[in-house]
């Protein structure tokens, strides 16, 4: 089974679907492979004018990395090598030169708000549940996530957010601003959301986008997410993080 799919339209659309449903679309180093390659693709595409990323299935966008791979047995370094190729992906995704869009099919976790927020816009279920919830394992971002998250929306908001830990509701994620829309299910597609973006050319939306990465300072984001993947892998092996990794995994056998 394919692990991402990518989707083309006729009008300019492309979307990236995250197609593992059964882990809840959890990233896997081959995932974060194929992502990249895939980006890196699409961002020199004459033809496209915007990109979503969304998830396979009705529960969940991303769940954050596969535990199978980025569990707690893993030295500081040997976490920053797993965590790297995911911070490349989102500074390739904050960084693509087209409006790029989260279409939050599920709820996003971890290092799934993190792949969202790297997105320009997020569009989420009004059922959906979303949580930078790394606080409570004993860690931190470690994509680069948190550091885009103060970028995108106000400084006190984010901070309060990634140091809380906590699982925000879909009226709570709007009202500080990291969701830009609440639908309902069967209004999540190109065809409702994103028909005054396909309508512009792709030379007036590079403008838009080009503009929007200078306002919001992006040309610091590579130092400040490569600073942030170190400072996770420093709390690998703390005992915080291990504890809350045992506890989480023994938790989730029960189900």
């Amino acid at each position: 089974m394919q692990q991402i799919r990518t989707i083309c339209d006729d009008h300019g659309a492309v979307t990236i679907q995250l197609n593992r449903s059964e882990k809840m679309n959890a990233i896997t180093n081959r995932v974060s492979k194929l992502l990249l390659k895939e980006i890196g693709k699409l961002k020199n595409d004459p033809d496209i004018k915007c990109l979503v990323i969304t998830g396979a299935g009705d529960e969940s966008f991303c769940a954050g990395g596969d535990l199978n791979e980025l569990h707690g047995g893993l030295t500081e370094e040997e976490a920053y090598r797993a965590l790297q190729p995911m911070k490349q992906v989102l500074y390739e995704l904050a960084a693509f030169p087209l409006p790029t869009f989260a279409f939050l099919n599920g709820q996003a976790r971890g290092g799934g708000c993190e792949i969202a927020t790297a997105c320009d816009f997020r569009y989420g279920l009004d059922t959906g549940h979303y949580g930078f919830i790394q606080g409570n394992l004993g860690i931190t971002p470690g994509w680069g996530g948190g550091e885009l998250l103060y970028k995108r929306i106000q400084a006190d908001r984010a901070a309060h957010w990634l140091m809380a830990a906590q699982m925000y509701n879909a009226d709570q994620a709007y009202q500080i601003g990291w969701l830009n829309k609440i639908v309902e299910k069967d209004q999540l597609n190109i065809e409702t959301l994103l028909p005054s973006f396909l309508n512009k050319t792709q030379s007036q939306l590079k403008i838009f986008k080009s503009q929007y990465l200078r306002a919001i300072s992006f040309h610091d984001a590579a130092e400040a997410m490569e600073e942030e993947v170190r400072r996770c892998a420093s709390l690998w092996e703390s005992k915080e993080h291990l504890q809350a990794v045992k506890k989480f995994l023994s938790t989730r056998k029960k189900y």
